[in-house]
């Protein structure tokens, strides 16, 4: 199986917020040249934006034909060459499938095949299964592992959907010295150590979907990351329930990509997501933020209690067997926060930004101070930025060389506040409120932001997000639908608000849902695509034209399947 690394890959055109350059996330919406492909309630769609217009062009189940997909969910999706990959669960059929449709130049959709791979269900509320780099498309699954079964039927495996659902019948994608467990682990007689967790690559552009995996054995508790050149897997035996003192045991894999070996090394505290990672080349070194306590490994007491956040960096050459921690000197304590609820953390350039805190005090546990609190922290070395915010902490992403926070206000609103990293020290940029509203999605990519061309730094740029109205503030995430896409504009590092382009809620009609028709990962994003602007909203594709910092309508298209006959 060939593979470049993604730096060589990072010049692609891409339409989705990514974690790391040139490493695709499977996502709802991407574009192939002029040909928008959209994953929603079970379904594929194709639409051209070819001439400046914007056409429908072919409608495909997302699963195989002449199967049920009731007992499936489609949630991602990715586009390698002319072929659209979606990934699902199918409680049905079993494991985690993999579905490929060829796409024509014209943009219509023929499916090609589908495969399973033997996992329980993957779905993570914050983090994606399927990553790309390249033709290379590569997942993490988990499996837990039951006494009494034959400990090969374990091991990770793939099977191509015959039409026969009785069909259980997986071909092993690695062998067993393609398992790891630390020497920690292999001491342990914990049944803790329940979970195979795999990470497989699969070759979308061979006939066969040519598939290898490695497996690593620890309890159910993970986070991973994708980076440039290797997959990075937190696991651990941690039990917030577990009252019986077993020891707690966490690790850092390393899974290069490439022949290098696998590497591992022992870690205390535990990550929050997958965006407390991150891997440098210069040096060779990696990042990760944990907090102590709870159901991980406690910090070391008294200089690190329960609620500590630190920061690791740690060298790549470091990592051995798993028979070594993460020693103390890499480890650097930031900051004592005895809440476990709202915390958000990104890096941004050569900082790490975290925070915490919720504008609505009432929900916050009892001696937990409300105020949001932001913090830049050089990784470097130096002083740490403390910044006091006029709203809660939900969302941290990139803005160019800076960074922005987005949360809720005390008055109902979505307070957004720059922090600028490119200027000197971290400074609490400018900031803008906009009433009545909140973020219609959670997820990482429901948010973009397109720099001017020729900005310094992104200093000049626009932003959207999804919002929703007339929604209580506990419920927005949960169901509060994006009713708006907001677009904000940056000039010279000052916010305004550039408008909204608005769902068109009237004459909606029933779209005949067979399968995954709950929008788990969310059904609006912002598309910049090269000087167009547009907003998917549910079943509807808007363009805007920007004009003097204003944004205003200038076409619209419903791609809703046609409603079923009575």
């Amino acid at each position: 199986m060939t593979w470049a690394p993604a730096a060589e890959m990072a010049d692609s055109e891409s339409i989705t917020n990514n974690q790391t350059a040139g490493v695709d996330e499977g996502g709802i919406v991407k574009i192939r040249g002029d040909i928008l492909v959209i994953l929603r309630r079970g379904r594929l769609f194709t639409v051209s934006i070819a001439d400046g217009g914007m056409r429908p062009i072919d409608m495909i189940d997302a699963y195989p034909p002449d199967t049920d997909g009731s007992r499936s969910w489609y949630d991602e999706m990715l586009i390698a060459g002319d072929r659209v990959i979606v990934i699902g669960y199918s409680y049905g059929r079993g494991g985690t499938e993999v579905n490929r449709f060829r796409l024509s130049e014209g943009g219509q959709l023929t499916f090609e095949d589908a495969h399973h791979l033997r996992s329980n269900d993957y779905y993570s509320a914050d983090n994606y299964a399927s990553r790309l780099i390249g033709n290379r498309l590569i997942f993490y699954t988990p499996l837990n592992l039951f006494r009494g079964e034959d400990p090969l039927d374990a091991l990770p495996g793939v099977k191509r959907w015959d039409g026969n659902p009785e069909n259980r019948v997986f071909e092993r994608i690695t062998a067993p010295d393609r398992v790891y467990a630390t020497p920690a682990i292999r001491r342990s007689a914990s049944e803790t150590f329940s979970t195979l967790h795999s990470v497989t690559s699969c070759d979308v552009s061979s006939p066969g979907f040519d598939c290898t995996a490695t497996g690593v054995i620890a309890g159910p508790s993970r986070e991973f990351y994708v980076s440039g050149d290797s997959v990075y897997l937190w696991v651990s035996n941690a039990d917030p329930f577990d009252r019986s003192g077993t020891p707690r045991y966490s690790h850092i894999y390393r899974l290069p990509l490439g022949d290098e070996a696998p590497s591992a090394i022992g870690a205390r505290g535990a990550p929050v997501n997958q965006f407390s990672f991150r891997a440098d080349s210069d040096p060779d070194m990696l990042n990760v933020v944990v907090r102590g306590g709870g159901g991980s490994n406690a910090m070391w007491e008294p200089e690190a209690p329960t609620g500590t956040i630190s920061l690791i960096r740690v060298p790549l050459s470091e990592f051995g067997d798993g028979s070594s921690e993460v020693r103390q000197r890499y480890y650097r304590h930031l900051e004592r926060n005895q809440s476990t609820y709202q915390f958000e953390n990104r890096f941004v350039g050569d900082h790490l930004i975290y925070g915490h805190g919720r504008a609505n005090a009432w929900r916050n546990p009892p001696n937990y101070s409300s105020e949001p609190l932001a913090y830049a922290v050089p990784l470097s070395g130096g002083s740490i930025a403390e910044f006091r915010l006029g709203h809660g902490v939900e969302r941290i992403e990139p803005m160019g060389a800076d960074a922005i926070i987005v949360g809720s206000n005390l008055e109902n609103g979505l307070g957004f506040s720059a922090i600028e990293l490119s200027g000197g020290l971290p400074n609490l940029g400018d900031a803008y409120v906009l009433p009545a509203a909140g973020q219609g999605e959670s997820r990482s990519h429901a948010y973009f932001y397109r720099p001017d061309p020729g900005s310094p730094g992104g200093a000049s740029g626009t932003l959207g997000l999804p919002i929703a109205r007339q929604v209580q503030p506990e419920y927005r995430q949960l169901f509060g639908s994006a009713a708006a896409m907001l677009f904000l504009r940056r000039d010279d590092r000052q916010f305004s608000r550039a408008g909204e382009l608005d769902a068109m809620v009237q004459g909606v009609v029933d779209d005949g849902c067979r399968a995954s028709c709950t929008d788990w990962y969310g059904n609006a994003r912002p598309i910049f695509l090269r000087t167009r602007t547009f907003a998917l909203l549910g079943y509807e594709l808007v363009e805007g034209r920007m004009e003097d910092g204003r944004i205003t309508e200038i076409g619209r298209l419903n791609y809703a399947p046609a409603a079923p006959a009575d």
